[in-house]
């Protein structure tokens, strides 16, 4: 296990390679109108400047601004649950980008199923979502500090994220840990932090998986549904 910057190896994976971007507006617990703000500073902006990337988000209206005032032309209408009935062309990608997405929804084994349309078992999938045992979420809650993320239904550990993973079709490749980019703002809290996740990585606040689909496995967009039914506790 690994801890490194989040969009670097992103990017890293991603680069020169035809690349699906789920959630691709990012900043999802903000206004939409600070979130067309930040568009440059977006992780699909520098997708966009280093893969030929497709983009896919729920938002119209963010989809609509960056048309008409000439942001992004590769972004497309769906959401992560039903992807079969997005505006996304049906093709196959090298590599999916899901960057903290899967802690907003709320039945992510529709979003993984969906992908199969857009995936061989040569394709790579990268799942990025905050560590629900990262240092700094013991910290803060013990100092009562603890907040979720506004839109958040969902909390993952390396386990239960794998275990999702292989229940819809997917073997795990790597199970990592990285940094978001604003930590840096922290100044001497994120390098003191930085040196200590880099030799704990576990710990890291935030989880960066890949995996692959199994050659022997063919979802279908239903079967979320029909493991709900056959999994009744």
């Amino acid at each position: 296990m690994k801890f490194f910057t989040r969009n670097d190896q992103i990017l890293k994976l991603a680069g020169g390679r035809n690349v699906l971007h789920v959630g691709c507006v990012g900043f999802a617990d903000l206004p939409t109108e600070q979130r067309v703000a930040l568009a440059k500073r977006s992780l699909h902006y520098a997708l966009t400047k280093e893969a030929n990337t497709i983009g896919v988000d729920y938002s119209r209206a963010a989809i609509e601004y960056f048309r008409e005032h000439g942001l992004f032309d590769n972004v497309y209408f769906g959401d992560a649950q039903d992807l079969g009935n997005s505006d996304v062309p049906t093709r196959t990608f090298d590599v999916v980008v899901a960057g903290d997405i899967i802690e907003h929804l709320s039945c992510p084994g529709l979003f993984l199923d969906g992908l199969g349309r857009f995936m061989s078992s040569d394709s790579l999938l990268v799942v990025t979502t905050p560590n629900a045992f990262g240092l700094a979420n013991f910290v803060r809650y013990f100092r009562g500090r603890f907040r979720e993320g506004l839109e958040h239904v969902a909390s993952y550990n390396n386990q239960n994220l794998t275990q999702l993973l292989e229940r819809h079709g997917f073997s795990v490749v790597s199970i990592d840990t990285c940094h978001q980019e604003h930590a840096r703002t922290a100044g001497l809290a994120f390098h003191i932090g930085k040196r200590v996740l880099s030799a704990m990585p576990r710990f890291g606040g935030t989880l960066f998986v890949t995996a692959r689909l199994k050659p022997s496995i063919k979802v279908s967009p239903k079967s979320c549904l029909r493991l709900s039914r056959d999994n009744r506790i």
